[in-house]
């Protein structure tokens, strides 16, 4: 399986949290790089971009305050998602935020944290010292009518928006440069 350098810098006021890097996004070497998928779009139409980022501007996110991370980063795993890695990562530095872009990931970790099954919207939870807010995927293959009770996927981004000042850093913490944090090594099948 191959993965994606997890985007960030401590102090971001917000980290999208994805659940795996589709194949066409690691053939292209950036994330929500699938034609048809409406992240960097819903990012500016939000208002967490002042204007919309190609896929190829990932490592600009961090003057955004926003980080990127996945949590599937070892399929090798009996279930694929690496909660304590990803709680470990963030741990390092929390974010105000962490929105996971869809409810696969975020299932996942409530289940893992003991929190109740999350819908759509801000959590009564945190997760790694961050605030939680779930988020209907921007994949285009959620082509759904109804998102949690609301027509449009942008409306929970919006929401979330409105949620995270656009200069979230922590007041006690000067920017850190961007960082990448590398992937795990392929697991190699023995």
């Amino acid at each position: 399986m191959n993965v994606l350098d997890d985007i960030w810098r401590p102090g971001v006021g917000l980290v999208v949290c994805g659940t795996a890097v589709g194949e066409c996004a690691v053939q292209r070497g950036h994330h929500y790089a699938q034609r048809g998928n409406g992240f960097w779009r819903l990012l500016h139409d939000s208002g967490l971009t002042p204007r919309m980022l190609a896929a190829d501007e990932e490592s600009q996110l961090p003057h955004h305050d926003i980080g990127l991370v996945d949590l599937v980063k070892d399929s090798t795993l009996p279930c694929g998602f690496d909660v304590a890695r990803l709680e470990s990562v963030l741990r390092q530095a929390p974010p105000r935020w962490i929105a996971f872009n869809g409810r696969v990931g975020a299932d996942a970790v409530a289940l893992t944290v003991g929190a109740p099954r999350p819908l759509l919207g801000v959590q009564d939870w945190m997760f790694a010292g961050s605030r939680v807010f779930v988020l209907p995927s921007s994949s285009g293959a959620n082509q759904r009518k109804d998102h949690g009770g609301r027509p449009q996927r942008l409306d929970w981004w919006s929401e979330l928006a409105e949620a995270v000042p656009a200069k979230t850093r922590r007041p006690d913490r000067p920017p850190a440069p961007a960082l990448r944090t590398p992937a795990p090594p392929a697991a190699r099948p023995t």
